[in-house]
């Protein structure tokens, strides 16, 4: 299989990993819902924050609420309904990062691109580029970002035989 800058990919998260953050969470309320007679702040605590990622974990299992999106044109970002776009002559280079104990991909931006320097100099301090994926979509950080690069790799040269 090839993957050209031109073939449209849709790449989704595992569901596996959100029932697994799903089935974590609803420990953790049940431990809450215990413990609530003898330690109600903890109790509470528990409840409210595992319960908020419980519905995050429910919400990513929606079809269409995650999705990696790659075309001619660049790749699309939809996390949680959101979408945001990034074009491929707007990227310099992806590599393989780890952010906590979570390897992703890792992107900088060209020189020049528009946006937050600042937030752009924080995120390389903490991973070593300037923006992240927020999911690896079922494969490994090093498959993926393998792949995007593959794909810049494939727009540039299609950009420079046009010229």
């Amino acid at each position: 299989m090839t993957h050209g800058a031109g073939k449209l990919e849709t790449l989704r998260p595992s569901p596996m990993k959100w029932l697994a953050m799903l089935a974590i969470c609803a420990v953790f309320v049940w431990i809450g819902l215990r413990v609530m007679g003898t330690h109600p702040l903890v109790g509470w605590s528990c409840i409210v924050f595992f319960g908020l990622c419980g519905a995050l974990a429910v919400l990513n299992l929606i079809p269409g609420a995650s999705a990696l999106v790659l075309d001619a044109d660049g790749f699309e970002i939809v996390s949680l309904f959101r979408r945001s776009r990034v074009r491929w002559n707007d990227v310099a280079r992806f590599g393989e990062t780890r952010v906590g104990l979570q390897r992703l991909v890792g992107f900088d931006f060209v020189d020049g691109h528009a946006g937050s320097d600042r937030l752009r100099r924080v995120n390389r301090n903490l991973s070593g580029f300037q923006a992240a994926l927020p999911d690896t979509y079922g494969l490994s950080a090093n498959e993926l970002a393998t792949r995007m690069e593959a794909r810049l790799a494939a727009q540039r040269a299609d950009t420079a035989w046009r010229t």
